[in-house]
């Protein structure tokens, strides 16, 4: 399991912000293509890694706080402060699963508006090869 740091180090060493669209030339276009490919295929990488770990994140609290929750013969013995007490801990614990869960989301969401933008792209190159095609 990686970060949302890493992945966001992953999204800046792809360059994708500096990538420019050049269809000069046939040539240029479909070689923009071809790396618009490569980085989509990166992007989805990254993308189903982010959503294993926030799967991972979301199975691991579970755990913890099931681990929480007494039977029920516990429950009966609990004076009403333990319960307040577990209470509270179950609280402190989704609201770490949250924060935590939504950094990840946030380089999602990054991911998804990479993923939007590549396939404007590859659309806008389509329509320039086939102006020139005919």
């Amino acid at each position: 399991m990686f970060g949302p740091k890493i992945y966001q180090q992953q999204l800046d060493e792809l360059g994708i912000d500096g990538m420019e669209i050049d269809i000069s030339t046939m040539e240029r276009a479909m070689k923009t293509m071809n790396e618009l490919d490569e980085v989509e295929d990166v992007l989805k990488k990254i993308r189903h890694n982010i959503r294993t770990d926030i799967r991972t994140i979301r199975k691991e609290y579970i755990q913890t706080i099931n681990e929480l929750t007494p039977s029920p013969e516990e429950t009966q013995n609990n004076s009403s402060r333990e319960v307040q007490k577990r209470i509270k801990k179950k609280k402190t614990l989704t609201k770490k699963r949250n924060t935590k869960i939504r950094s990840y989301e946030l380089v999602e969401n990054i991911v998804d508006n990479y993923l939007t933008q590549i396939s404007d792209a590859r659309i806008y190159i389509r329509n320039s090869i086939e102006r020139r095609v005919g």
